[in-house]
């Protein structure tokens, strides 16, 4: 891009803020328009003769300093926006924020602006020939009171469709956040804006009536100032349905879209009440894009089954309690010798694909893993945690490990043959958070976890891969009706265990 083109291109995004720069204009308009309306409603009564009383020469200084006021509020604006002007022919981003802090302090300046303006207006009045009136100083009054109005509607106007000045000037991420800054709230901008063109054209009008002033005397005035009145005043509606309905159907649309999972935010343009409200809306949505964050990812490591059961039913009792459950531990025959001829990385690999096949056939037979100890993996089968027929599941899903785990040794991801030893025993345990205040781990303690564990190592000896006990396979033979082949071991001493279990191996 050449720089003729990007200076075109930084002219063109500056034109929504150099259209503001056309206030002189209208503000001398309607300043000439209501000044001269409200000198016939004050001061232009019939006399006994039936003429006007001559409007003293007072007004005449304060008409004709309407070119000088004309011509100060257009130094003063050149004044304000020269920034943008400068930023065009040369970008340097001190000029960049000189434009930010000049656009959110829009209202203060504008307001200030008119002030000095009215306030010179007055004291070269006052020194010129000629004593001005009470009328006229209450005439001034009307014409300022429309001109604020005026900014109100105007300065609304275009802030509100200033979109593209807002994205040159600032970053997404900048769009995104409340900026400090100078703003009315809506409803002194709605107040102001019946007040100056609807309430103070009629007050003016009545006046009028009220003092018996001949038609003929202010007719013309009239028509002009109602003209304007209404253009100004379905402007200012149209303002405010541009600056308060427009934005809110968008948020109300991005609602829509972050209640289907669509992390989107909204831009922020202003710093009135909507918005605020755009900001706290952003702010929830980082919220819960960060919670989403933290669920996928903590989730790979802890149980997100058993928090989505907490979340969604509230059954589980954090305290501890006890339960009925099956558990199941799943080890890898050997895996030391295994580990051993592979580097830090290739091992990760290993594991990641290994369990990649072997842990789906848990979580389709309603089981939850507690955790991954190694090359281990503890799952739980409880009807707290949706596993009504417990024991049943415990064997579907340790058959349809054994068939999983044959397929990943098909596959070649290991670099030797991989065999696992899986036992599955059922009966209560307790579970409940254990840990400190800082960091806890909701877990499954008690003499079921640890006979589960002991089945496990117990293939080793007996030369099997999947042990059940007798208290396990007699909760679940009815549900299985002959579907799993079970072949009896007979009555095995446990490690810690003084009596003998009836075991059984998974033909």
């Amino acid at each position: 891009m050449t720089a003729k083109t990007e200076k075109a291109e930084r002219k063109k995004k500056m034109e929504e803020f150099t259209r503001i720069l056309a206030v002189p204009v209208i503000l001398t308009l309607v300043n000439s328009i209501f000044f001269k309306m409200a000198m016939a409603a004050f001061a232009g009564h019939p006399a006994s003769d039936g003429a006007l009383v001559r409007i003293s020469a007072g007004a005449h200084a304060l008409s004709a300093v309407f070119g000088f006021q004309f011509g100060i509020m257009t130094l003063l604006v050149y004044l304000w926006g020269r920034p943008a002007d400068l930023y065009v022919r040369n970008p340097d981003e001190k000029l960049k924020e000189k434009i930010r802090v000049r656009l959110g302090n829009i209202y203060r300046d504008a307001f200030l602006m008119l002030f000095i303006v009215q306030a010179v207006s007055l004291v070269i009045s006052s020194l010129a020939p000629g004593t001005v009136s009470r009328a006229e100083y209450a005439a001034a009054g009307v014409a300022f009171l429309a001109q604020a109005a005026l900014l109100v509607v105007y300065i609304d106007a275009h802030l509100s469709k200033q979109k593209n000045l807002m994205e040159a000037l600032y970053s997404p991420g900048e769009l995104s956040r409340l900026r400090s800054g100078f703003s009315i709230p809506v409803y002194i901008k709605i107040s102001t804006l019946v007040l100056g063109f609807a309430i103070l054209p009629f007050f003016l009008v009545y006046m009028t009536a009220y003092n018996r002033v001949p038609w003929d005397a202010f007719y013309m005035d009239l028509i002009y100032m109602l003209g304007i009145s209404a253009a100004l005043l379905l402007n200012g509606l149209s303002s405010i349905y541009s600056g308060m309905q427009v934005p809110l159907d968008g948020l109300i649309a991005k609602m829509k879209r972050v209640a289907g999972g669509e992390f989107v935010k909204t831009r922020i343009y202003f710093s009135d009440e909507v918005a605020h409200l755009k900001a706290g809306f952003n702010e929830m949505v980082d919220g819960l894009k960060e919670r989403e964050e933290l669920q996928a990812t903590f989730g790979k490591y802890l149980s997100i089954e058993i928090a989505r059961e907490l979340i969604m039913n509230k059954k589980v009792n954090l305290g501890g309690e006890d339960m009925e459950a099956a558990v199941m531990f799943c080890d890898i025959r050997n895996f030391t010798p295994l580990s051993e001829k592979m580097s830090a990385s290739m091992l990760i690999d290993f594991l990641n694909s290994y369990f990649h096949y072997i842990t789906p056939p848990i979580a389709v037979h309603n089981g939850v893993i507690n955790k991954f100890m190694g090359d281990a993996v503890m799952a739980i089968y409880t009807p707290l945690l949706g596993s009504d027929d417990y024991a049943a599941d415990a064997v579907r899903a340790a058959v349809a490990m054994r068939k999983a785990l044959a397929e990943f040794n098909a596959s070649g991801k290991a670099p030797a043959r991989v065999d696992f030893g899986i036992g599955v025993h059922a009966g209560k345990l307790v579970a409940g958070n254990v840990g400190t205040a800082a960091r806890l781990e909701y877990t499954f303690i008690g003499d079921t976890v640890n006979i589960a564990s002991r089945l496990e190592s117990k293939t080793k000896d007996l030369n099997t891969d999947i042990i059940v006990s007798g208290a396990a396979l007699e909760m679940a033979r009815s549900s299985l009706a002959g579907s799993v082949v079970f072949e009896p071991l007979g009555k095995v001493a446990l490690k810690g265990k003084a009596d003998t279990m009836e075991l059984y191996k998974v033909a």
